[in-house]
């Protein structure tokens, strides 16, 4: 009998600053729930265009695109505060007269799901990571085709789906998903066992997900009791993600605190196994290479050659 899996769809946006907050709890379950969960992305539209966007909430709107843009970069830092990724200090530029929308980010992302699902993945975590960490203006094509080739999809299929509309309509397929569930805020988790199904509105944290996952699968898909933790786990953890923020390598590994996770992450940068790259008020945890490690010269015994 195939084993089922819980799918968590997450509705979202590239530049949803708590979808990015949201980050480290899915580590977390990556972990805890080792192959019993898929992570689906369907893309919401955060803002078709800033200058008629209006939350009250987090005094965002009624005002020129660079006001905007400093009232967005004032709620992303309120925000990393809380939620601990990392969000670069100042300069925050992303809209702009011409580039007013996230629409084309979204519309990427799923050209990108047309070449290649995991890629696209992997690109879509490359326009978060750009949009906070870097303050790049992810809307611009120049940008988007930089993070595409960063995530290894293939550029020629990617402009095609780009350039013939298969892409904008999928978005908007993704549009209809997302209203015909009734998500008006981002992040949105729709957690599904089989055809038990239970939407999660807002952020929420991991013990809230454990909660839902075990009813709705009735009890049979648990997290594992305890985590075998050496640097070998965590390091094979963060190559497979590429890179990971403090706060992802915090919730993935149960540290009790950032402070410990802190003290741990930084033994492995002395040791010459990672390297840390502050952003903001945190950093990022970046593998070390082999090229790195040999001063850019090694030679790789599978094919042979030295490079």
């Amino acid at each position: 009998m195939e084993h089922k899996k819980v799918v968590i769809t997450n509705f979202t946006d590239p530049l949803c600053t708590w979808c990015w907050g949201l980050e480290p709890v899915f580590r977390k379950l990556e972990t805890h729930f080792p192959g019993d969960i898929e992570f689906h992305y369907v893309m919401g539209g955060l803002v078709e265009n800033i200058e008629e966007k209006w939350d009250p909430a987090n005094g965002i709107g009624h005002a020129d695109i660079p006001r905007i843009n400093q009232q967005i970069e004032a709620h992303w830092k309120d925000a990393a505060r809380r939620h601990g990724m990392p969000v670069k200090g100042t300069g925050f530029t992303l809209f702009s007269r011409e580039y007013p929308s996230t629409y084309p980010q979204n519309i990427a992302y799923k050209a990108a799901q047309m070449v290649d699902a995991k890629k696209a993945d992997r690109f879509l975590r490359r326009m978060r990571e750009a949009s906070a960490a870097e303050y790049l203006m992810t809307s611009h094509p120049d940008v988007i085709n930089q993070l595409a080739a960063e995530a290894g999809l293939d550029l020629v299929k990617f402009h095609k789906h780009l350039e013939d509309g298969s892409a904008e309509k999928a978005f908007k397929d993704d549009l209809r998903i997302t209203r015909a569930f009734g998500v008006t805020g981002f992040p949105t988790c729709l957690v599904s066992y089989g055809d038990k199904q239970v939407l999660l509105r807002g952020y929420n944290d991991y013990e809230t997900f454990v909660k839902v996952i075990e009813m709705a699968s009735n009890g049979k898909v648990k997290p594992v009791e305890s985590l075998s933790l050496n640097d070998t786990a965590m390091l094979d953890f963060i190559k497979d993600h590429g890179r990971m923020a403090l706060a992802e390598v915090k919730e993935a590994f149960d540290f009790p605190d950032i402070k410990t996770a802190d003290a741990w992450v930084r033994k492995m940068e002395k040791d010459g196994k990672v390297k840390i790259n502050p952003v903001g008020e945190s950093y990022f945890v970046d593998p070390v290479t082999i090229a790195e490690i040999t001063g850019g010269h090694y030679c790789d015994i599978s094919t042979g050659q030295c490079i």
